[in-house]
């Protein structure tokens, strides 16, 4: 992306929004995509998502079994944005300063020296620790792991719940606070976990709080035959992620950041988004639903859905296209409903299916391509199909029926 989208401190941006938006979404969307499928293939649909998470400037969480590429796209992502990336290997027991080293006082040398630690993990040494600087007599702040534009945290819920409890204020407000003086970290911020399914041996179950922060959730699964063919023959001679150039520059990557937040929601859209919120929650199946910083995240990633599709301001479809990635991780079935067999993609879906939806025209007034006319309920619910996680199951869907100003819902609604 060219150095003129950047803007200044005298004035406005230099190139009109809408030209500008428009051209973004023809190249730039396309470059990324295009960048990121020579190294991760068969995998538009999570590349896509990806991408989109980082235009609202969510953070993200790849769940799958070993081997499947998921450290692999969040390096490529890392790579793709420029800017400084760090990567956090998490394992049981361990010790902050498997992640940083530790500072010696060496007086042969007059210097200090680097050494690593071996297990049990403390949270200081993410966020960073204060060291005592003889030279000065006084204390000095070193830097931990977080300080990046990227995180890769692979491998989260191999780490214990206090090492996984330094990255929340990280991941909320893009701080850290160490002996009481709260430092920020450098904008923008991007944190890409990795976790495999907890039922795998030496995991912990990761916290609902943690969980929360996550924009989206994302799984690759396996790759066809005949993908997997066409990623032997690309690695051949080494991986294509060593070709890989950035596509964008820190600078850059805020300044999208902030143009998205600037696609225009209607006050009808924001009450569709409380409404699918309030449908997890009123749920029986469902012990904790979607919360508000939940439905924030909505907001953002169907904004970012909007601009990508040319427009500057956000329809339904927009908000269903995304909402199974963003919302589904961060529902808590009922003991009954796991044990007979429902999954959290699976309610959701069934709340997308009998949420009423609100009108758009099809010619709505806004830069970019025109809306497209709102799908019926079942087109809904495949649409919102679109990406399905290996925990996904067909829904059955259910009649709805109008009471006054309320829906009532078969299915696994009271």
């Amino acid at each position: 992306m060219s150095n003129d989208m950047k803007s200044s401190k005298d004035g406005p941006v230099a190139r009109d929004y809408d030209v500008w938006l428009a051209a973004f979404a023809e190249r730039g969307w396309t470059s990324f995509m295009e960048r990121l499928e020579q190294v991760v293939v068969g995998k538009r649909e999570v590349i896509r998502l990806a991408g989109l998470a980082m235009l609202s400037g969510g953070h993200i969480l790849l769940e799958d079994v070993p081997g499947v590429g998921k450290t692999l796209l969040a390096r490529t992502l890392a790579q793709v944005a420029g800017g400084s990336f760090r990567r956090i290997q998490m394992t049981p027991d361990m010790m902050p300063a498997d992640i940083t080293g530790s500072m010696m006082w060496e007086p042969s040398s007059g210097s200090f020296r680097r050494i690593q630690m071996t297990p049990d993990m403390m949270p200081a040494d993410i966020t960073g620790s204060m060291m005592w600087e003889p030279s000065s007599g006084s204390l000095r702040y070193s830097e931990g792991a977080l300080h990046a534009n990227v995180v890769l945290a692979d491998e989260l819920n191999r780490a214990p719940a206090r090492t996984q409890s330094a990255l929340l204020e990280a991941m909320e407000e893009g701080t850290v606070t160490v002996d009481g003086v709260t430092r920020a970290l450098p904008q923008p911020f991007l944190v890409v976990a990795t976790q495999n399914p907890i039922a795998f041996e030496g995991t912990y179950r990761m916290p609902e709080a943690e969980m929360d922060r996550f924009a989206m959730r994302l799984s690759l699964g396996y790759p066809q035959a005949d993908q997997e063919a066409d990623m032997l023959l690309r690695q051949q001679e080494g991986t294509p992620l060593r070709r890989l150039k950035p596509l964008w520059s820190p600078e850059e990557w805020q300044l999208l950041i902030e143009r998205v937040r600037q696609v225009h929601l209607d006050v009808v859209l924001c009450r569709y988004m409380a409404d699918l919120a309030d449908g997890t929650r009123c749920h029986p199946a469902v012990k904790l639903g979607v919360s508000p910083r939940g439905t924030l995240a909505l907001m953002r990633v169907a904004q970012a859905h909007a601009w990508v599709e040319g427009r500057t301001y956000a329809v339904p479809e927009d908000v269903q296209a995304v909402a199974l990635p963003v919302l589904a991780h961060r529902l808590l079935l009922q003991r009954e409903a796991s044990l007979a067999g429902a999954t959290e993609e699976e309610v959701l879906a069934e709340v997308l299916l009998h949420t009423a939806v609100p009108g758009f025209p099809t010619g709505a007034k806004g830069a970019g391509r025109p809306a497209k006319p709102m799908r019926q309920p079942e087109e809904r619910g495949r649409a919102a199909s679109r990406y399905v996680s290996p925990r996904t199951r067909p829904v059955s869907g259910a009649p709805a029926r109008s009471a006054g100003s309320r829906i009532w819902f078969g299915g696994l609604f009271r």
